[in-house]
């Protein structure tokens, strides 16, 4: 038998040897467990490695599933730009208050889109309007103001299309000053960001594979412009080669 110290680092671990001759004791002697075939016993086996990363191109691929929400989207992506179709708001809401959230959101959307973006950016911001409403009424109704509303969208959307520095060329404070906030827009766009993204991952194992733009993986290509899947349907297709190659 052995006598394990290990859990008292000032003592050595101990092997005890016990002697008995027709059930008596008649011996007993201790010696350093270790360099004897006890030793293993002292400490637990080291943990296995961790599995190698896979190749590049694969970790390519997979954020672009979290980006694009799934290899369907990704496979199925197009350069095409946003337009003007099925961005309608609601014609009926439960609450009035809920109707006043909403146009006021979206007046102030098309506002800050047409001074600080483009057209095809108030089309993604209306986008993302409409698929909070959808998704998590909540989420549009429990922000402060519909200028915090409306911020978050626009820090969520730009995020993920990478229009803030150091992907783009905009400051993100730009946003706060816009629409005459004192919290950052990222305050409520983490809110934004997590109820649009829902339950999809948007944490890879092994992180972001270099070479790939620092986009917020919201998973829904209908916030995409068509510059930013352009770059996206680069990515893949530079994906798909090496993984040919390889």
């Amino acid at each position: 038998m052995y006598s394990d110290h290990y859990t008292e680092p000032w003592r050595t671990p101990l092997v005890t040897h016990l002697v008995f001759v027709d059930g008596r004791l008649v011996e007993s002697w201790q010696e350093p467990a270790v360099g004897t075939e006890w030793e293993p016993h002292v400490r637990p086996p080291a943990p296995p490695p961790p599995p190698p990363p896979p190749p590049v191109h694969e970790q390519v691929h997979t954020w672009l599933e979290s980006v694009c929400g799934g290899r369907a989207a990704v496979e199925g992506l197009t350069a095409e730009p946003l337009d003007d179709d099925v961005i309608d708001l609601p014609v009926e809401y439960p609450q009035a208050a809920q109707r006043q959230r909403m146009e006021a959101t979206a007046e102030l959307l098309d506002s800050v889109a047409a001074r600080l973006f483009d057209q095809e950016m108030s089309y993604a911001f209306r986008h993302a309007l409409l698929a909070l409403w959808a998704d998590d009424p909540d989420s549009v109704t429990r922000a402060s103001t519909a200028a915090h509303l409306a911020a978050g969208i626009c820090w969520a959307v730009g995020k993920a299309n990478g229009t803030f520095h150091p992907v783009g060329t905009k400051r993100v404070g730009t946003i706060q000053d816009a629409f005459d906030l004192r919290s950052a827009a990222s305050s409520y766009g983490t809110v934004v960001a997590s109820t649009l993204r829902g339950f999809r991952p948007h944490a890879e194992r092994w992180g972001r594979p270099a070479g790939v733009p620092d986009l917020e993986p919201l998973g829904r290509p209908e916030l995409l412009t068509g510059a930013t899947r352009a770059r996206l349907i680069r990515l893949r297709d530079r994906a798909r080669a090496a993984a040919a190659a390889a």
